[in-house]
Protein backbone atom coordinates (compact mmCIF):
# COMPACT_ATOMS: atom_id res chain seq x y z
CA UNK A 1 0.00 0.00 0.00
CA UNK A 2 1.12 3.16 -0.78
CA UNK A 3 0.69 6.24 1.80
CA UNK A 4 -2.25 7.28 0.41
CA UNK A 5 -3.90 3.90 1.24
CA UNK A 6 -2.75 3.70 4.45
CA UNK A 7 -4.04 6.34 5.80
CA UNK A 8 -7.68 5.50 4.07
CA UNK A 9 -7.10 2.03 6.11
CA UNK A 10 -6.75 3.82 9.34
CA UNK A 11 -9.18 6.33 8.82
CA UNK A 12 -11.48 4.07 8.30
CA UNK A 13 -10.44 1.92 11.68
CA UNK A 14 -10.87 4.88 13.55
CA UNK A 15 -13.68 6.41 12.41
CA UNK A 16 -15.27 2.89 12.78
CA UNK A 17 -14.93 3.26 16.36
CA UNK A 18 -15.20 7.05 16.98
CA UNK A 19 -17.58 7.93 14.45
CA UNK A 20 -16.47 11.15 12.16
CA UNK A 21 -16.64 13.51 14.50
CA UNK A 22 -14.90 11.25 18.03
CA UNK A 23 -11.94 11.02 15.57
CA UNK A 24 -9.35 13.71 15.28
CA UNK A 25 -6.36 14.43 12.61
CA UNK A 26 -3.44 13.24 15.17
CA UNK A 27 -5.72 9.74 15.88
CA UNK A 28 -5.52 9.00 12.61
CA UNK A 29 -1.41 10.21 11.91
CA UNK A 30 -0.34 8.32 15.08
CA UNK A 31 -0.67 4.84 14.24
CA UNK A 32 0.51 5.00 11.17
CA UNK A 33 4.24 7.20 12.52
CA UNK A 34 3.57 10.30 10.46
CA UNK A 35 3.02 13.74 11.49
CA UNK A 36 -0.38 16.33 10.93
CA UNK A 37 1.59 17.83 8.60
CA UNK A 38 2.51 14.65 6.43
CA UNK A 39 -0.91 13.88 6.52
CA UNK A 40 -2.27 17.36 5.12
CA UNK A 41 -0.41 16.68 2.32
CA UNK A 42 -1.96 14.17 1.23
CA UNK A 43 -5.71 15.14 2.53
CA UNK A 44 -6.69 18.43 2.95
CA UNK A 45 -9.22 17.64 5.75
CA UNK A 46 -10.62 15.17 7.93
CA UNK A 47 -13.90 15.42 5.27
CA UNK A 48 -12.30 14.98 2.58
CA UNK A 49 -10.24 11.46 3.89
CA UNK A 50 -14.14 11.16 4.65
CA UNK A 51 -15.64 11.67 1.84
CA UNK A 52 -13.04 9.24 -0.17
CA UNK A 53 -14.07 6.37 2.19
CA UNK A 54 -17.72 6.84 1.32
CA UNK A 55 -16.66 7.10 -2.46
CA UNK A 56 -14.65 4.38 -2.27
CA UNK A 57 -16.73 1.84 -0.38
CA UNK A 58 -19.57 3.05 -3.19
CA UNK A 59 -17.85 1.68 -5.85
CA UNK A 60 -17.06 -1.50 -3.92
CA UNK A 61 -20.81 -1.61 -2.81
CA UNK A 62 -22.14 -1.72 -6.06
CA UNK A 63 -19.39 -4.03 -7.45
CA UNK A 64 -20.49 -6.38 -4.60
CA UNK A 65 -24.38 -6.08 -5.49
CA UNK A 66 -24.18 -6.68 -9.17
CA UNK A 67 -23.07 -10.41 -8.68
CA UNK A 68 -26.36 -10.67 -6.98
CA UNK A 69 -28.22 -9.32 -10.03
CA UNK A 70 -29.02 -5.82 -7.95
CA UNK A 71 -28.39 -3.01 -9.78
CA UNK A 72 -29.86 0.12 -7.91
CA UNK A 73 -31.34 2.60 -10.20
CA UNK A 74 -29.18 6.67 -10.16
CA UNK A 75 -32.66 8.06 -9.46
CA UNK A 76 -36.32 7.54 -9.07
CA UNK A 77 -37.06 8.05 -12.68
CA UNK A 78 -34.82 5.34 -14.20
CA UNK A 79 -35.81 2.28 -14.99
CA UNK A 80 -35.83 -1.30 -13.20
CA UNK A 81 -32.81 -3.26 -15.23
CA UNK A 82 -34.62 -5.94 -17.10
CA UNK A 83 -31.93 -8.81 -16.21
CA UNK A 84 -32.84 -8.10 -12.21
CA UNK A 85 -36.08 -9.08 -13.16
CA UNK A 86 -35.75 -11.41 -15.12
CA UNK A 87 -33.38 -13.62 -12.43
CA UNK A 88 -35.74 -12.74 -9.51
CA UNK A 89 -38.64 -14.01 -11.47
CA UNK A 90 -37.10 -17.50 -11.95
CA UNK A 91 -34.79 -17.69 -8.96
CA UNK A 92 -35.66 -20.52 -6.32
CA UNK A 93 -36.42 -20.05 -2.13
CA UNK A 94 -32.77 -21.72 -2.41
CA UNK A 95 -31.14 -19.40 -4.38
CA UNK A 96 -33.31 -16.27 -2.66
CA UNK A 97 -31.95 -17.41 0.58
CA UNK A 98 -28.39 -17.78 -0.97
CA UNK A 99 -28.50 -14.11 -2.37
CA UNK A 100 -29.75 -12.92 0.93
CA UNK A 101 -27.15 -14.55 3.05
CA UNK A 102 -24.73 -13.78 0.92
CA UNK A 103 -25.18 -9.67 1.65
CA UNK A 104 -25.59 -10.85 5.34
CA UNK A 105 -21.97 -12.22 5.37
CA UNK A 106 -20.67 -9.24 3.17
CA UNK A 107 -22.11 -6.96 5.82
CA UNK A 108 -21.17 -8.72 8.87
CA UNK A 109 -17.95 -10.73 7.97
CA UNK A 110 -16.40 -8.58 5.29
CA UNK A 111 -14.34 -6.72 7.58
CA UNK A 112 -13.65 -3.48 5.30
CA UNK A 113 -17.86 -3.69 5.09
CA UNK A 114 -17.99 -4.16 8.51
CA UNK A 115 -16.18 -1.09 9.11
CA UNK A 116 -18.05 1.25 7.01
CA UNK A 117 -21.15 0.31 8.16
CA UNK A 118 -19.99 0.51 11.67
CA UNK A 119 -18.74 4.01 10.79
CA UNK A 120 -22.16 5.61 9.61
CA UNK A 121 -23.85 3.71 12.26
CA UNK A 122 -21.86 5.42 14.91
CA UNK A 123 -21.27 8.69 13.01
CA UNK A 124 -25.29 9.16 12.36
CA UNK A 125 -26.01 10.14 15.75
CA UNK A 126 -23.31 13.17 15.37
CA UNK A 127 -24.25 15.00 12.75
CA UNK A 128 -27.57 15.23 10.82
CA UNK A 129 -26.07 14.41 7.41
CA UNK A 130 -24.51 11.59 8.38
CA UNK A 131 -27.83 10.31 9.62
CA UNK A 132 -29.42 11.43 6.36
CA UNK A 133 -26.42 9.26 4.80
CA UNK A 134 -26.89 6.01 6.97
CA UNK A 135 -30.52 5.83 5.87
CA UNK A 136 -29.83 6.82 2.16
CA UNK A 137 -27.63 3.82 1.62
CA UNK A 138 -28.59 1.12 4.52
CA UNK A 139 -32.72 1.79 4.28
CA UNK A 140 -33.78 3.81 1.48
CA UNK A 141 -32.27 2.19 -1.35
CA UNK A 142 -33.17 -1.33 0.30
CA UNK A 143 -36.50 -0.29 0.09
CA UNK A 144 -36.48 1.29 -2.73
CA UNK A 145 -35.10 -1.07 -4.47
CA UNK A 146 -37.00 -4.54 -3.15
CA UNK A 147 -40.17 -2.35 -3.65
CA UNK A 148 -39.83 -1.50 -7.65
CA UNK A 149 -38.56 -5.23 -8.01
CA UNK A 150 -41.78 -6.30 -6.14
CA UNK A 151 -43.70 -4.27 -8.57
CA UNK A 152 -42.36 -5.59 -11.02
CA UNK A 153 -42.78 -9.12 -10.42
CA UNK A 154 -46.30 -8.63 -9.39
CA UNK A 155 -46.98 -7.28 -12.95
CA UNK A 156 -45.22 -10.42 -14.65
CA UNK A 157 -47.60 -13.03 -12.52
CA UNK A 158 -44.62 -14.44 -10.14
CA UNK A 159 -45.85 -13.19 -6.49
CA UNK A 160 -49.05 -12.19 -5.09
CA UNK A 161 -50.59 -8.84 -5.90
CA UNK A 162 -50.06 -6.79 -3.11
CA UNK A 163 -48.59 -3.27 -1.82
CA UNK A 164 -45.06 -3.56 -2.76
CA UNK A 165 -44.12 -0.68 -0.64
CA UNK A 166 -45.53 -2.34 2.36
CA UNK A 167 -43.76 -6.39 0.99
CA UNK A 168 -40.28 -4.08 0.73
CA UNK A 169 -40.58 -3.48 4.23
CA UNK A 170 -42.00 -6.95 5.45
CA UNK A 171 -39.13 -8.52 3.32
CA UNK A 172 -36.06 -5.92 4.67
CA UNK A 173 -36.98 -5.47 8.28
CA UNK A 174 -36.24 -8.52 9.90
CA UNK A 175 -33.33 -9.30 7.94
CA UNK A 176 -31.86 -5.75 8.94
CA UNK A 177 -32.95 -6.65 12.57
CA UNK A 178 -31.13 -9.68 12.77
CA UNK A 179 -28.23 -8.17 11.65
CA UNK A 180 -28.60 -5.89 14.48
CA UNK A 181 -28.57 -8.39 16.99
CA UNK A 182 -25.36 -9.98 14.94
CA UNK A 183 -23.85 -6.97 15.31
CA UNK A 184 -24.29 -6.63 18.99
CA UNK A 185 -23.89 -9.64 20.26
CA UNK A 186 -21.74 -11.50 18.11
CA UNK A 187 -21.79 -15.34 19.69
CA UNK A 188 -25.17 -15.04 18.23
CA UNK A 189 -24.01 -15.19 14.84
CA UNK A 190 -25.27 -18.56 13.99
CA UNK A 191 -28.51 -17.84 15.48
CA UNK A 192 -28.95 -15.09 13.64
CA UNK A 193 -28.33 -16.47 9.93
CA UNK A 194 -30.66 -19.46 10.95
CA UNK A 195 -33.27 -16.82 11.52
CA UNK A 196 -32.87 -15.00 8.31
CA UNK A 197 -32.92 -18.37 6.18
CA UNK A 198 -36.43 -19.01 7.48
CA UNK A 199 -37.74 -15.80 7.25
CA UNK A 200 -36.78 -15.72 3.44
CA UNK A 201 -38.32 -19.31 2.78
CA UNK A 202 -41.65 -18.16 4.70
CA UNK A 203 -41.15 -15.05 2.85
CA UNK A 204 -40.56 -16.94 -0.76
CA UNK A 205 -43.62 -19.28 0.29
CA UNK A 206 -46.03 -16.50 1.21
CA UNK A 207 -45.61 -14.40 -1.99
CA UNK A 208 -44.97 -17.04 -4.66
CA UNK A 209 -47.62 -17.11 -7.13
CA UNK A 210 -46.13 -20.59 -7.66
CA UNK A 211 -46.82 -22.58 -5.08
Amino acid sequence: MNTKELILEEALKQFSQKGFDGTSMSDIAGPLGISKAALYKHFESKQRIFDEIIAESGVKYKDFFEKLSVHFRKDSNSKMNKRDVDVYSSISAEGLCENVLTFVRFSMSDEYSRRVRRMLTISQFQRRELGEMYTRRYVDAMLGYDEKLFEQLMKAGVIKEGDPKVLAAMFYAPVIMHMGIWDREPERAKECETAIKKHVEQFFLMTSSRN
